[in-house]
């Protein structure tokens, strides 16, 4: 793709402008989303489905990690074979929390459908909160130190190792997680090379106070501002990723309806083309978004984009969406998964959850509970199979990034980004170090 770039030369006498082009370069890529694709839309089918999924996976992924931590030492017991009370041995399962304040339907409805007035929430953490571990076939009760409550969130598959009393509780004397896969070497590249991210920007809202900002991103993007030296640098920016909320973000409370979307569509193509027209975008829908509002979400469907599907370098994305772009594997939501960790646990940021998630290896633990998702049937999409270089999160309040370092020496950065509608700011990401900054327009 050509990079138009004005640089002015000055002498002494008067001013003469040349008009130079620049090669923004191009790098491999690979949309590596196939499971999020391919997920189930079968509703006839149970949830459970998805639970047991997820447990076959990680006993299969937890079974080296608690070779590794407690050797051979300990027997490995579903939870309908504790019968020796007392005797220490390892359970594999599923944490799921008893929580007073979690919503539900029943509590708000009592005798002859009388509604119960409930207090509006945005957190459910409540002292009174315990856990409980399930396999297929039974659960039971959790105590010990080893694990704080409000630190983790239903969902979550643990190795536990303990005993069980004669009242029937599981006393925790150590646990472990997955942990994050091995991760692949990370190709070294001789020059700087930029993913842009961004997401939330909103452009079904009538106020259009951020249209301005928007503008300036294009012609920043687009190599008009700056000196030379540094639209030189803007042109090795090699791919933009939009992480949701191009109609809606979530801040919005307003739900959008077929005039909304009708409204808005002209607008969101028109960005979409003029960002195509200089580097690749890849788009991804989110939970306000016309789209299937359940996770894994499909992509958005061609006919709202006459204009950016005339380009090649335009896609469609899932949400979640994971890609290879010049052997950086990136991985990433438009936030939802995240923002509903942060709503049920004591987990104060986006950043500390979504480095519990890798802890984890998954990105979606409360999916289906509390976040709508499909009945997936064999396999459960959400898991990381493959650990991540790049791992973002859209819709965030705020701008943050930091380093994860592995048990393994696995290193990814993780990419907190911000509602471009309320923030003005994108996040750029490094691919020849990893690092990290923000980019505001205002």
């Amino acid at each position: 793709m050509l990079f138009k770039v004005e640089s002015r030369l000055t002498d002494s006498d008067n001013k003469n402008f040349e008009l130079h082009e620049l090669d923004r370069p191009t790098i491999q890529y690979t949309d590596t989303s196939k499971r999020f694709y391919e997920a189930s839309r079968d509703f006839s089918k149970q949830y459970a489905h998805i639970y047991s999924a997820r447990l076959s996976t990680f006993r299969n992924i937890l079974q080296p990690v608690i070779n590794k931590r407690w050797g051979n030492k300990y027997k490995i017991l579903k939870l309908c074979d504790l019968r020796d009370k007392g005797t220490t041995c390892i359970i594999v399962g599923t944490l799921f929390k008893l929580q007073e304040l979690k919503p539900s339907i029943l509590k708000e409805l009592s005798d002859q459908l009388e509604v119960i007035p409930q207090p509006a929430r945005t957190h459910f953490v409540h002292e009174t909160d315990s856990l409980v571990l399930e396999d297929e076939l039974q659960r039971v009760k959790l105590s010990g130190d080893c694990i704080h409550v409000n630190e983790v969130v239903t969902g979550v598959v643990a190795a536990l190792l303990g005993s069980e009393d004669d009242d029937g509780v599981f006393t925790i004397k150590d646990m472990c997680w997955a942990g994050c896969n091995i991760q692949k070497p990370l190709p070294v590249l001789s020059n700087d090379r930029y993913i842009v991210l961004m997401s939330g920007l909103n452009l079904a809202s009538k106020s259009g106070d951020h249209m301005f900002a928007l503008n300036l991103f294009l012609e920043w993007l687009s190599g008009f501002c700056g000196t030379s030296e540094y639209q030189e640098e803007l042109s090795k920016i090699v791919r933009v990723i939009i992480a949701g909320g191009i109609y809606a973000n979530q801040s919005n409370e307003s739900i959008l309806n077929e005039t909304d979307v009708i409204a808005a569509s002209e607008l969101v193509d028109t960005f979409s083309a003029a960002v195509s027209a200089v580097t690749p975008l890849d788009l991804m829908p989110g939970c306000k978004d016309p789209a299937s509002i359940m996770l894994p979400q499909k992509p958005f469907h061609y006919c709202l984009f006459p204009k950016a599907t005339e380009y090649k370098s335009f896609n469609r994305v899932s949400n979640p969406y994971e890609c290879d772009i010049g052997g950086f594997l990136c991985l990433g939501t438009s936030g939802e998964p995240i923002n509903d960790i942060t709503r049920y646990s004591s987990i104060d940021s986006y950043l500390n959850a979504m480095k519990k998630t890798l802890q984890w290896r998954h990105m979606a633990p409360t999916c289906p509970d509390t976040v709508p998702s499909t009945p997936c049937l064999d396999t459960d999409p959400f898991t990381i199979y493959n650990c991540p270089a790049i791992y973002y999160c859209g819709n965030s309040s705020v701008f943050a990034t930091e380093v994860f370092k592995g048990d393994e020496n696995q290193t990814v950065r993780i990419v907190c980004v911000p509602d471009f509608c309320t923030s003005r700011t994108v996040a750029l990401v490094n691919l020849a170090n990893l690092e990290c900054y923000s980019m505001k327009f205002a």
